[in-house]
C-alpha cells in the first residue's frame, strides 16, 4: 500500500474516470491492437477460471532501488566517513584502526537492510494486495491492510463489480505512471469506501480495464488467452523460494518455462547481480494472502477444476517439482547466483580496505 494522499476521497475527486461496468460497449479494438499488452496481461495471470480471474499482485517496483541502497548507500557512507576522517587523521595503511571502524560502520549499513530482508524471507508477511476478480458472482474479492498497521491482521473484503467506479490515477510525480485505480463509493454521500489499487504501471490501464471487463461480461471466447503464455503457478503455496524467483525470469522469456536447467549461465549472468532484488520479489509472489481460501469467498465459488474453458498452459513435472523445493537444477541454479553475490561483496569491502 502507498502511503500517498493524493487519492480520491470522493467520488468527485476522480482524476480521470473510464466507463463503468456495464456501462457501454467493451472497446474490442483495445483487445486486438495492443498486442504487448495483451501479451503482458497474459504472462501476469495467476489463476483463470469460469469462478475467477486474479493476476500476480503488482510489484513495488521502488524496492529495486532499496535493495540497490543495500550497496550503494553503504558504500558512499563508508566514503564519507573515510574521507572525513581523511582530513584530520593520516589513513593508516592496509588494515588499521581507521579501516576497521570504517568497515565495521560500512557492515553496519549494508547489514540492516540485509536483516530485514532476512526477515521477510523467513516470515512471509504479504505486503501486496491481490484481487480476485469472481466472475460468477460478479464480485472482487481482496484482502487489505493499511500498511502502517502492521500489527492489525488482513481483513477480508468483498465489493459489487457492478459498483465500481474505474480512474486513471497519474502519479503527481511521474507524469508517465498511470495505473488503474477501482474506486467503489457510497452511493448515497459519494464518499469512497474501497480503493482497489492494481497499480501496474507496465501495461496500458485502458487495455487491463478492457481485458478485466471482458473477462467479467463476455463469454471466455472473447477473452485473447494465449496459451503458449498464459502459464499456472502455485506461487502462494510453494515452499521454494527459489522457484517464484524464477518466475522473473521465465516471463520475460531470459529462461524456458520447463525447469529444465537450460540456459542456465544467462540467468547467472543476470541474477547473480539482482539476486536479491529478485529473491524479494520472488518472496513477494510466495507469501501473498490467498483471498480464494476464505470460507466466505468459497462458498461463492462453484467450479469443480475440470473442463476449464481458459486455455491456460499446465505447470511440468519439472516445474512441480521446482515449486516443491526438490527440483536440484533450481535449487542449486540460485545457490551459485547467491555465492556469487556474496562474493562480489566480499570482494568490494576487502579491495576498498587493501
Amino acid at each position: 500500500m502507498q502511503l500517498r494522499n493524493d487519492f480520491a476521497t470522493h467520488i468527485s475527486e476522480l482524476n480521470n474516470p473510464i466507463e463503468r461496468p456495464y456501462s457501454q460497449l467493451i472497446d474490442k479494438t483495445l483487445l486486438s491492437d495492443h498486442e504487448s499488452d495483451i501479451d503482458y496481461l497474459n504472462r501476469e495471470i495467476h489463476n483463470i477460471n469460469p469462478d475467477y480471474l486474479t493476476f500476480f499482485p503488482a510489484y513495488f517496483w521502488y524496492f529495486y532501488f532499496i535493495v540497490g541502497w543495500v550497496y550503494v548507500s553503504a558504500l558512499f557512507l563508508s566514503n564519507f566517513i573515510y574521507d572525513d576522517i581523511t582530513y584530520v587523521y593520516v589513513r593508516p595503511e592496509g588494515w588499521g584502526l581507521i579501516n576497521i571502524v570504517g568497515t565495521i560502520l560500512y557492515l553496519l549499513a549494508a547489514g540492516i537492510p540485509l536483516l530485514l530482508i532476512l526477515y521477510q524471507f523467513i516470515t512471509k508477511k504479504p505486503f501486496r494486495t491481490q484481487y480476485y476478480f469472481l466472475k460468477k458472482e460478479q464480485k472482487i474479492a481482496y484482502y487489505y491492510r493499511p500498511l502502517w498497521k502492521i500489527r492489525q491482521p488482513y481483513e477480508l473484503k468483498i465489493v459489487d463489480y457492478k459498483d465500481v467506479h474505474p480512474d486513471l490515477h497519474q502519479d503527481k510525480g511521474n507524469r508517465a505512471y498511470t495505473p488503474l485505480n477501482l474506486y467503489v463509493a457510497d452511493p448515497e454521500t459519494g464518499d469512497i469506501t474501497h480503493h482497489l489499487k492494481l497499480e501496474d504501471y507496465n501495461v496500458n490501464p485502458r487495455v487491463q480495464w478492457a481485458f478485466i471487463r471482458t473477462y467479467m461480461e463476455s463469454s471466455s471466447e472473447a477473452l485473447p488467452i494465449d496459451s503458449k503464455l498464459c502459464q499456472a503457478y502455485p506461487t502462494d503455496t510453494s515452499k521454494s523460494l527459489f522457484a517464484c524467483s524464477d518466475i522473473i525470469y521465465r516471463r520475460e522469456g531470459s529462461i524456458n518455462t520447463k525447469h529444465s536447467g537450460e540456459t542456465v549461465i544467462a540467468m547467472l549472468a543476470i541474477g547473480s547481480v539482482y539476486v536479491l532484488g529478485n529473491l524479494f520479489h520472488g518472496s513477494h509472489y510466495q507469501c501473498v494472502k490467498r483471498a480464494i481460501l476464505h470460507p466466505d469467498v468459497q462458498k461463492l465459488l462453484t467450479w469443480d477444476g475440470q473442463d476449464n474453458p481458459y486455455p491456460i498452459q499446465p505447470i511440468t513435472p519439472e516445474a512441480q517439482r521446482a515449486f516443491q523445493g526438490k527440483n536440484w537444477q533450481v535449487n542449486l541454479r540460485w545457490i551459485i547466483a547467491i555465492a556469487i553475490n556474496v562474493s562480489l561483496f566480499a570482494w568490494a569491502v576487502v579491495a576498498y580496505n587493501s
